[in-house]
């Protein structure tokens, strides 16, 4: 299947890569190990997240809180999220698209690899969400049968898990969603994958990311019906 490199409008309101570690460094240091080598490039006041609220013997073992950032640092770009066990990195405002944004990855975990918090690596994520006006039920290839008869509603919700070789996509779709654009409310649909490769000890490189991505769009793109595709200019 041939790919489109970026289709007009873009649909994409939020891009994150992840990455899950355990850690050589205790959960209050992180912060301060980290900060020293990022300041300059996220020069904006640190934000403490919500999360820091709740008592650190709960978030250190509630399952639910284990993997949550606790800080946020950000330039005009991008968004750095650092947590005791994950880092992140969130494109924001309008996408910069993939070369631009996967260089941010990449100089982001590369630096946080040399400066040695890693005792291994457990999760790489890549998660694009992306928002549409208007009904996608009706522009994709997937359908849920009722007694051989195609299910549609006003309110449809569909969450499953695939597999393609050594990744896994959460997918998750709603014909029914609420963003803030621009402090304008939009109604619409959303089509949310989250790419993830789950396993002790790996290895991270430029190349997996590439990977990850690579699943995650061709995902995206599969599901598109072709005359719903050339509605969005699709550039190759």
């Amino acid at each position: 299947m041939k790919l489109p490199k970026k289709i007009n409008p873009c649909p994409i309101i939020e891009a994150i890569a992840e990455i899950r570690f355990e850690s050589l460094v205790p959960a209050d240091a992180i912060l301060g190990v980290l900060y020293k080598d990022f300041k300059d490039d996220f020069p904006q006041p640190i934000v403490k997240l919500p999360i820091l609220q709740i008592p650190e013997a709960i978030r250190l073992n509630d399952p639910n809180l284990l993997n949550k950032p606790y800080y946020q640092l950000k330039n005009g770009t991008f968004i750095f999220q650092i947590g005791p066990r994950a880092l992140s990195v969130i494109s924001q405002k309008e996408y910069v698209g993939w070369e631009n944004y996967a260089k941010k990855i990449n100089e982001c975990f590369k630096k946080a690899q040399n400066l040695g918090i890693f005792s291994q690596i457990k999760r790489l994520g890549i998660r694009y969400v992306n928002f549409f006006d208007n009904d996608i039920f009706e522009k994709i290839n997937l359908e849920v049968l009722k007694e051989k008869e195609t299910l549609k509603s006003e309110e449809f919700f569909i969450r499953t898990k695939l597999k393609a070789g050594q990744f896994v996509s959460n997918l998750q779709i709603a014909n029914k969603a609420e963003i803030m654009r621009n402090n304008i409310l939009s109604k619409g649909s959303i089509i949310d994958i989250d790419t993830f490769l789950e396993k002790d000890n790996f290895v991270l490189t430029e190349s997996l990311i590439e990977e990850c991505r690579a699943e995650e769009k061709k995902l995206f793109f599969s599901l598109l019906k072709e005359e719903f595709l050339k509605q969005l200019n699709p550039e190759y």
